[in-house]
């Protein structure tokens, strides 16, 4: 039983959870089958009863109980309050710092930087507007082509096809039905647009991936992809 979630130390624990299993003890006792030291063992069991975590038997000897457990869950659910309400005020931090402090532009490079940062990318609500060059059967954008469907997202995917695309492009109609797919022509580049808000763009030649959070930019190009579709 670990009771530091509780605010408790170690010493203060493995007195709690010894005098649970012995129900009524001495401080000797309790110092020696806990292992908290003799020294320390009254400021430790003081601590306890100040805490309501234990009661004294006025007995010749004194003695020790625990308390019922109820007072245990008390102290849970008020830590869990205070956790939800630290949980609030972090999305609230989180907020602010997204719409003040994310820099409207990002350049990585290399290929474990670009996956570093696309899973940080907020995920769609509204609609996914993609152009893929090798439309290969990733398994992170399979997931998330997933994920997309069944929360409504609006896909529609501009493919390079050719040789080298075709078989990995039938896959995902097979797969994904649902998936809009259209063939087009551009060479070494891929990206998404979403919602109006973000745009990413892989650069293949260069290894470099660009996010660029611009609402007005997003829109220009959600409108550029649009008439490429017609």
């Amino acid at each position: 039983m670990d009771l530091k979630i509780l605010g408790l130390n170690k010493y203060e624990s493995d007195c709690y959870e010894t005098l649970v299993k012995l129900g009524k003890a001495t401080a000797y006792k309790i110092s020696e089958s806990s292992g908290v030291p003799y020294g320390r063992i009254y400021d430790v069991l003081n601590s306890l009863v100040s805490k309501n975590l234990i009661k004294i038997i006025p007995e010749k000897i004194k003695k020790f109980v625990p308390a019922t457990p109820d007072v245990l869950l008390e102290s849970l659910k008020k830590k869990e309050k205070e956790l939800q309400e630290i949980k609030k005020e972090l999305e609230k931090a989180k907020k602010i710092y997204s719409e003040t402090l994310t820099e409207p532009v990002e350049i990585v490079k290399g290929q474990r930087n670009f996956y570093k940062i696309i899973k940080g990318i907020p995920a769609a609500k509204k609609y996914q507007y993609s152009f893929k060059f090798s439309s290969e059967w990733n398994p992170f954008f399979v997931k998330k082509t997933k994920e997309n469907i069944e929360r409504g997202v609006k896909l529609k995917i501009l493919a390079k096809y050719d040789e080298n695309t075709k078989e990995n492009i039938k896959k995902w109609k097979k797969n994904f039905p649902e998936l809009k797919i259209k063939k087009f022509e551009f060479d070494n580049i891929a990206g998404s647009i979403i919602d109006d808000k973000l745009v990413w763009i892989a650069l293949i030649e260069s290894n470099e991936t660009i996010i660029i959070r611009d609402k007005n930019f997003a829109k220009l190009m959600r409108k550029l992809f649009e008439l490429a579709w017609k």
